[in-house]
């Protein structure tokens, strides 16, 4: 039996969820559900303390990370019934880490994660340095990837990934990401990523970035 309850052997059917872009006007309703399916993260438990503010702490985080990847990346979601239940968001080569211009047109977005996360600040900005000084600039960096937690382990999140790369594979391309949850290394090492660099520690005391990376696969093969 695998973590589902599957027998092995057998195939898992997909989710009834429709796959497709993020509509803009359901962009909250991403941000909430990448909050709640990332709260329990290492990473996030390390930067965001305090149990009682993470996920709206996160929320905030979120919504700016969408509204940038909704203009300058792109954003999958699965869907049931109009509500999102998965959500992976991308930059294609070359359009990460962002421009000053576009951390400028999040001004606002930014003073108010500041306000909501105050004393947190210095460990988030490091974090964002440790990631976005990794991303190479010719790989699809997947900068975000959640399913909601009642609707986990129903195959929303293979789908949403199956369905980025197959289209990175017809094109040729690499794609990048990390995970400080050590157990996510085997579910990306199955979907074709290796660990590109040894991991790097978040903080002195702080859980490890694992750095991974998928090789480009000839489109004609």
């Amino acid at each position: 039996m695998d973590a589902g309850g599957r027998p092995p052997g057998t195939q898992r059917a997909d989710p009834p969820d429709a796959v497709g872009p993020l509509a803009p006007g359901d962009r909250r309703q991403a941000a909430a559900v990448l909050a709640a399916a990332l709260a329990d993260d290492p990473g996030y438990r390390h930067l965001f303390p305090v149990t009682a503010r993470r996920e709206r702490e996160l929320r905030e985080v979120y919504r700016m990370t969408l509204a940038d990847g909704l203009r300058h990346g792109q954003v999958l979601a699965t869907t049931l019934d109009g509500e999102v239940t998965g959500v992976l968001a991308l930059y294609p080569p070359g359009t990460y880490p962002m421009t000053v211009g576009r951390w400028a047109r999040q001004a606002g977005r930014i003073v108010r994660i500041a306000s909501r996360t105050r004393e947190h600040s210095p460990g988030i900005i490091r974090f964002g340095d440790l990631t976005s000084r990794g991303v190479p600039a010719d790989s699809w960096y997947v900068e975000a990837f959640g399913v909601r937690p009642d609707l986990q382990r129903a195959g929303r999140g293979s789908v949403l990934l199956r369905r980025f790369l197959t289209e990175v594979d017809a094109h040729g391309a690499r794609s990048y990401l990390e995970t400080t949850n050590e157990e996510n290394v085997g579910y990306y090492t199955d979907r074709g990523y290796t660990e590109s660099h040894e991991p790097v520690p978040l903080a002195p005391r702080g859980p490890q970035i694992y750095r991974m990376s998928r090789p480009a696969v000839d489109p004609g093969r």
